[in-house]
């Protein structure tokens, strides 16, 4: 039998052991955790978030949950990691008025590999001093000063690239 005929049935063969494997693995009650489910080992839900997400369609993930568990908050596994969801106004007040006492903000660390250390990634005291910095360069003032200048840089560009073209609406 030659090697590309054994790969399809290796990986069928991986997947019927996955299946058993999540199948008989003992349903652990844990009283303190919302409802919900992690999916498959190491892919978890991402399959179905990324086909919302690309049906132009992100809440549905979210609403189909919420309708499956009958309840605004759920767990389930997104990028590779274990996480809850909580939705709505309740769950909004939950996570700001206890940051930094019961929850932190985090990213999944595919996130991290993607966007390395940028100021979207970065957590805690380093994020704030960052954002604190950043913000400084968009207050009225500073923006007051440079609004001539992305005005000309503006016309410039209309000028150069887009002078006799005509838009087209669709």
């Amino acid at each position: 039998m030659e090697a590309w005929t054994l790969v399809p049935g290796l990986a069928l063969l991986l997947l019927l052991l996955l299946a058993v494997i999540k199948l008989l693995k003992p349903k652990a009650t844990h009283p303190n955790l919302p409802p919900g489910s992690f999916g498959w080992p190491v892919i978890g839900e991402s399959l179905e978030f990324l086909r919302c997400q690309r049906g132009g369609h992100p809440e549905k993930f979210i609403q189909d949950r919420m309708s499956k568990y009958n309840s605004p908050v759920f767990r389930t596994s997104v990028l590779g990691e274990p996480m809850a969801v909580l939705y709505g106004p309740a769950g909004n007040k939950f996570l700001f008025s206890n940051e930094g006492k019961k929850v932190a903000l985090w990213w999944p660390s595919s996130v991290g590999k993607l966007m390395g250390r940028c100021l979207v990634s970065k957590v805690g005291d380093e994020a704030r001093s960052d954002k604190k910095m950043l913000m400084s360069f968009f207050n009225p003032e500073a923006l007051m000063r440079i609004v001539g200048v992305v005005d000309e840089v503006t016309k410039d560009h209309l000028r150069i690239h887009w002078e006799g073209m005509r838009l087209k609406s669709s």
